[in-house]
């Protein structure tokens, strides 16, 4: 039986958000290859910008980014793809005050993604979620990834 996802965005104070969110709910099998991508990124990066990563440690976290926006950048194309998903039952925009649904949830464990900027920084916030019964879970995205 499918469960009601409904999920509340929210970002510290100051920092507002200043453009609008994007939610990416992944199903298991688009969660772990959104992690295998991230990685293999992170490793052609390594490698190719190693000596300049011990000159600036900070570009790591710059490159880290945006190995993850790429990833998922990637895994939203192999969602449009996919026949056997209707990718706009996993993909949605949060309202103004950060709120977002996913209806009809089939049981199982998601990794929920929103992609948005606070103060002109582009900005990825993860968490997971396991869902085992119909009862809505409500989230507060706290987890920012570099």
């Amino acid at each position: 039986m499918p469960s009601r996802e409904a999920a509340r965005e929210s970002v510290p104070p100051p920092h507002r958000i200043s453009a609008p969110v994007q939610v990416i709910l992944l199903p298991p099998q688009y969660s772990d290859l959104w992690s295998s991508d991230v990685q293999k990124r992170l490793d052609v990066y390594w490698e190719r910008y190693k000596p300049a990563f011990a000159r600036q440690k900070e570009f790591f976290l710059e490159v880290s980014k945006q190995a993850r926006k790429e990833a998922t950048n990637y895994i939203i194309r192999r969602m449009r793809r996919d026949s056997s998903s209707n990718l706009s039952d996993y993909l949605k925009e949060a309202s103004p005050d950060g709120n977002f649904e996913f209806t009809n949830v089939p049981y199982g464990e998601y990794k929920v993604l929103a992609i948005g900027k606070v103060g002109g920084e582009d900005m990825i916030w993860q968490e997971s979620v396991d869902v085992r019964s119909p009862v809505p879970h409500f989230l507060q995205l706290k987890k920012i990834i570099p």
